[in-house]
């Protein structure tokens, strides 16, 4: 394994990302983004996508310096045309249009389409929630090929297609929920995989439709589950409808709907004042995180967490001990500077 500080890989980063063409900012935040992930202990969206995001930059999948665009303007709703740029710049931006547009209107929302991957979906409510907005975001795509396969189904028809939220709580962190309605997100599987580990049972079929815990099979025809079954499966069809559907991005269940590799997001920003008000919302929500927070543990735990905290702790920690990265991965990317020109 390879131990380095967030800044220095953050450094390395983003000078190859501007040796690819980025513009120096947003290559910036995109290696921000990378890290913010692998920081709060998400390493399927950190820098194991470097190597991938290079991919698609040489295939013509990724515009470098591409910006985002306001294509459908109504004032309290936004279509952007992410142009095929960084899914994290464009997602970035987006979202300090409609927070900009909820604090003018009380609710605003927003369609993006033509996006690159997104990153950490969770990022992007908790930005929301750091300007005291409530604010929930919903993801499809991802892949070139569909890898979740509907509930009682043996063919792969969905991405992973991820949901987020971040409430702001006075005084305190925001609650941040943020989970994959697939039973994990496809990059945990390449990272075990890359570890020579087996993956836990129920979370992969092979391409016959059976239970496997090889992660070889995932990538040989496999498919994920859906997480919580039926319950899942009904949440990732719903983030199809509004992220693929309702944006116009298309859904990789449809070759016919315009889909191609990357991710359509659907994002709503609320204001509390527009609503109960911001001082009573306040204070119902701190009440309401204090006795979640209070319940007392059940065996095994320590104490009752809240939506959030888990990574807040892990960033924590790695900020203080360094992030490691196998040592697979960093020959990536030490190969990938080595061809660009930068020094690792």
């Amino acid at each position: 394994m390879f131990r380095s500080t967030a800044d220095e890989l953050r450094a390395l980063t983003a000078a190859i990302f501007r040796a690819a063409g980025a513009q120096h900012d947003d290559a910036e935040l995109v290696a921000a983004s990378l890290l913010d992930a692998e920081l709060c202990g998400h390493q399927s969206h950190g820098l194991i996508r470097v190597p991938e995001y290079l991919r698609q930059i040489r295939e013509g999948l990724i515009v470098p310096d591409a910006q985002p665009r306001i294509v459908k303007d109504g004032a309290a709703t936004l279509v952007v045309d992410g142009s095929w740029g960084f899914g994290q710049l464009v997602a970035r931006r987006a979202t300090d249009w409609v927070c900009e547009r909820a604090h003018q209107h009380g609710v605003a929302a927003v369609g993006i389409h033509r996006c690159g991957h997104v990153g950490r979906v969770g990022s992007y409510p908790q930005l929301a929630a750091d300007q005291g907005l409530v604010a929930l975001a919903f993801v499809n795509g991802g892949g070139a090929e569909p890898r979740v396969a509907p509930h009682g189904g043996s063919r792969p028809l969905f991405g992973t297609n991820p949901l987020a939220a971040a409430v702001p709580i006075p005084d305190a962190a925001p609650v941040v929920v943020d989970f994959s309605t697939a039973v994990v997100a496809s990059g945990k599987i390449r990272v075990l995989r890359d570890r020579g580990e087996p993956l836990p049972e129920g979370w992969v079929l092979d391409s016959e439709g059976r239970p496997t815990t090889r992660a070889e099979d995932y990538y040989d025809g496999g498919m994920l589950l859906p997480a919580a079954e039926h319950k899942g499966y009904g949440l990732c069809l719903l983030i199809e409808l509004l992220a693929g559907c309702l944006t116009g991005a298309g859904s990789v269940a449809l070759p016919e709907s315009g889909y191609r590799l990357g991710n359509g997001m659907f994002l709503q920003a609320v204001d509390p004042g527009a609503f109960v008000g911001v001082e009573r919302f306040g204070a119902l929500a701190s009440a309401l995180a204090e006795a979640v927070a209070g319940t007392p543990p059940a065996s095994g735990y320590e104490r009752v967490m809240l939506p959030g905290e888990p990574e807040r702790a892990r960033a924590r920690e790695a900020a203080e001990r360094g992030i490691e990265i196998s040592d697979g991965l960093w020959r990536a990317l030490g190969d990938a500077a080595a061809e660009l020109g930068v020094e690792a």
